[in-house]
């Protein structure tokens, strides 16, 4: 058989019979936990996008391409910065082993292509444009002579190139409206071809096509081996199968097409190209080759085929026998089809569907087809593997190739293609990063690049560096979070992590190998630690001290700013502490005392309450101690040992003054957070705020919280809390303003229902709200930076990340928080 492609140019292919085909791959859109109308606004547009092509012919290919998971981390190894790089290696190399031991050594991933046949636009007739045309037909004809009997070059004219470039991007700017699209280029179709001639192992995103072009004025010549070399195999044609060897590999490699669709496919549920990823564990490839039929040709089709069948009624009565049931429902289809087709002025579409699947062995290739074939059987579509064909329907896969049979063709609505769910993805993260674990629908490998979203990246959804981790007690939010913390700063980040639980206590201890580079602040109601967490003592600019000793001591004694008595009196003391010499909190009490008025002794009076209290030793200083906290480590750990914060669902005027102090605390920590970011834009930085409802639920905690989420974005730090509900996140401004988000187990409907809306989900889909009570320990909802969706589960592999990171009481038989 004669190769199809011609010539290849940027993402535009030549065939033999001088068409030209635009190439282009569709981007992945999410369609996991889609409500029913949500998918049915995907199904929309995408019959809109098959339906606005009036005239021509549509490719569209499902590839099955590999990702080695050794070149994957080895892309990974790159993002590694600092200190820790030596670490995050023999980490990485870790990885890699027990992955290849457990998966192999490649994976496979799901891309979309789709080719659109380039029709040139009508141009008025002069003598110039006929005098151009015949031009380049003689030019065309000397190069095919040329090339069929003078050398081994193909020739194409760079003027003809051009008109097709103009067509193409008009195209292009139609598609994008509604699907992201990325033009293909010469390596992609290299890949494409050295798949489906046996190459196998080679990574997509590593893959080189050598392609050279000799250009001058008017042609651009390519040799003809290179543009065949990725189809250098030998090729055994059996009956029903192909024996592809290729190097030292031989591969089986057999062709289904689609015979019959013997039912109604009901949508949602019919989008075969979607289900197909989770469906199978070895690779599919799908080719489906559409010619369209223009309205008035297709109408005529109809009603033909419509004649026939009252010719066969007719009959049947004449004979006075039965019309058959058959006939009977054909009769009704076509009618209604008729109908349709007079309504809306829709063309048709005449498709050929087939499906290639391969295997190292004759018998592998075949149990292999024989699943594929019973899955399309229970979706009311047969399939058949057709005799002495498989050499034919192979070259349908080939870029701008032709159908090869018509034997196997079906006519189709746009409903039918949009139904199929080509595009649709299960795809989750990056395609490189940090290993967190793996999709547990697809088995496939999750990577995440935290300081991404910020840098703008085409595609993404979101330039929010903060996330969420949600979810009840039990369910493995506090350990997933501690492991991404922890391999985003092998990857060169920096942390802040305040602990209110002190569950990081034993850090040092279990990850002994970078013990100096974790800084444990356990700040207990010991005398060394006196005013640690004084605003004076613990940031460096007086303006800002100032200000959070306001936001303090108000906190505390409940004064409002709308109070006119009080708040002066309050504020004129703390800014005489401010302007004096070693200023502390302790002294705001000595200078409402030389106030000497009923109101300053009261305020005085009730401040120096609080200070009974051990663990408020960490609050009040006189402005002598010289303690302070460094955050000059990769992992800075604040931990409040005697910290008792309140409930959730317990309001401001509920807590006890031992809960009062403890969120105060919280407050100032995450003031000092706030410098922490400021420091080296360059490196990325992550504040952890565990058990982030506590200060969340205060208006103070509010404000420095948003303050972090904002400033954080423009100054390369991300903000990570956890909590339990999406509820406690505030309103739609701080939730818009959080990238990834991750929801692990919860049982409570109403947070079911809070954390889908958050995740813009249908939060009454039924199918939604029990994944996510199902869920087992260490899996979550995972939304990432592009929108997509799936179930993650985190995976530490390594078992001195499990001991480091497990906060489970020792007698616990499963997983805790």
């Amino acid at each position: 058989m004669k190769f199809p492609i011609k010539y290849i140019e940027n993402n535009l292919v030549f065939n033999q019979d001088n068409e030209c085909f635009a190439y282009y791959e569709l981007v992945p859109y999410n369609y996991s936990f889609l409500s029913p109308d949500q998918k049915q606004q995907v199904h929309e547009n995408f019959r809109q996008l098959v339906a606005q092509n009036r005239d021509g012919k549509l490719h569209f290919l499902q590839l099955a391409t590999e990702a080695s998971i050794k070149e994957t981390m080895e892309r990974s190894k790159q993002l590694v910065k600092g200190s820790l790089k030596e670490t995050a290696v023999q980490h990485i190399d870790g990885q890699v082993e027990a992955l290849t031991e457990l998966i192999g050594e490649n994976q496979v991933d799901y891309r979309f292509f789709v080719g659109f046949k380039l029709l040139l636009k009508e141009t008025e007739v002069t003598v110039k444009s006929v005098w151009n045309d015949f031009v380049l037909g003689l030019q065309d004809f000397m190069h095919t002579f040329n090339e069929q009997f003078a050398g081994d070059f193909m020739v194409m004219n760079n003027d003809e190139v051009e008109r097709f470039m103009k067509v193409a991007h008009f195209l292009e700017d139609k598609v994008n409206r509604r699907f992201k699209i990325r033009k293909l280029d010469k390596n992609d179709f290299g890949y494409l071809m050295d798949h489906l001639y046996g190459v196998t192992g080679q990574d997509y995103d590593d893959y080189q096509y050598h392609l050279p072009q000799v250009k001058t004025k008017k042609t651009t010549r390519i040799k003809r081996y290179d543009l065949i070399k990725p189809t250098r195999a030998m090729i055994n044609q059996k009956q029903r199968y192909l024996e592809i060897t290729n190097g030292w590999d031989t591969t089986y490699v057999t062709y289904m097409v689609l015979s019959d669709i013997v039912g109604e496919l009901e949508f949602p549920g019919s989008e075969i190209f979607y289900f197909q990823q989770q469906q199978f564990n070895f690779p599919i490839d799908t080719s489906l080759n559409v010619e369209i039929v223009t309205n008035k040709r297709a109408l005529t089709k109809v009603r033909n085929k419509k004649k026939e069948l009252r010719d066969l009624d007719n009959h049947a009565y004449e004979s006075n026998n039965e019309t058959s049931r058959g006939v009977s429902e054909a009769l009704d289809s076509v009618d209604e089809l008729e109908a349709n087709l007079d309504q809306t002025k829709d063309a048709m579409y005449k498709i050929s569907y087939v499906i290639r699947v391969s295997g190292k062995t004759k018998d592998e290739m075949v149990k292999r087809a024989n699943q594929i074939m019973d899955f399309y059987d229970s979706l009311n579509i047969k399939l058949i593997r057709p005799f002495g064909d498989m050499l034919g329907l192979h070259g349908e896969f080939i870029p701008a190739s032709k159908r090869y049979i018509n034997d196997y063709i079906q006519y189709v609505t746009s409903d039918f293609i949009a139904s199929l769910g080509f595009g649709a993805t299960q795809a989750l993260g990056e395609k490189e990063g940090i290993y967190v674990g793996y999709n547990v629908d697809t088995g496939r490998n999750v990577y995440i690049k935290p300081d991404l979203a910020a840098q703008g990246v085409k595609g993404t959804v979101t330039n929010a560096l903060s996330a969420a981790f949600l979810g009840s007690l039990g369910g493995g939010k506090s350990f997933s979070n501690n492991l991404l913390v922890y391999y985003a700063t092998l990857y060169g980040a920096q942390a802040l992590i305040l602990d209110p639980k002190s569950e990081r206590t034993g850090w040092r201890d279990e990850l002994d190998f970078m013990k100096d580079d974790i800084n444990v602040v356990n700040l207990t109601s010991d005398d060394k630690n006196r005013g640690l967490l004084d605003p004076y003592q613990i940031l460096d600019n007086l303006k800002d001290s100032e200000s959070l000793a306001v936001d303090t001591l108000t906190f505390l004694t409940g004064i409002s700013s709308r109070d006119a008595e009080k708040f002066p009196t309050l504020r004129k003391a703390i800014r005489n502490v401010t302007q004096g010499e070693q200023p502390g909190l302790l002294k705001v009490i000595d200078e409402l005392r030389k106030e000497d008025t009923p109101i300053s002794k009261h305020i005085a009076d009730h401040i120096e309450s609080f200070t009974d209290y051990d663990f408020a030793t960490l609050l009040f200083s006189d402005g002598t101690s010289n303690n302070s906290i460094s955050l000059d480590k990769n992992i800075n750990i604040i931990q409040i040992a005697d910290l008792v914060l309140p409930d959730a669902d317990k309001t401001q005027d509920e807590y006890i003054t031992v809960e009062m102090l403890s969120v105060a605390m919280l407050m100032i920590i995450s003031t000092f957070a706030i410098d922490f970011i400021h420091s080296d834009r360059s490196r990325f930085k992550i504040v952890d705020l565990d058990e982030a409802w506590a200060f969340l639920n205060v208006a103070q905690g509010k404000t420095l919280s948003m303050k972090l989420i904002r400033e954080g974005r423009s100054m390369n730090a991300g903000v990570y809390l956890v909590t339990q509900n999406a509820n406690d996140l505030l309103d739609e401004k701080m939730k818009n303003n959080i990238g990834m988000k991750f929801a692990f187990r919860s049982t409570d409907i109403n947070e079911i229902k809070h954390t889908l809306t958050f995740f813009g989900l249908d939060a009454e889909d039924e199918a939604n709200q029990n994944r996510l009570r199902s869920l087992d320990n260490g899996e979550c909802l995972f939304q990432d930076i592009w929108g997509h969706v799936g179930v993650l589960h985190f995976e530490y592999i390594f078992e001195h990340l499990y001991r480091a990171f497990d906060t489970r009481p020792p007698q616990a038989a499963i997983g805790g928080d």
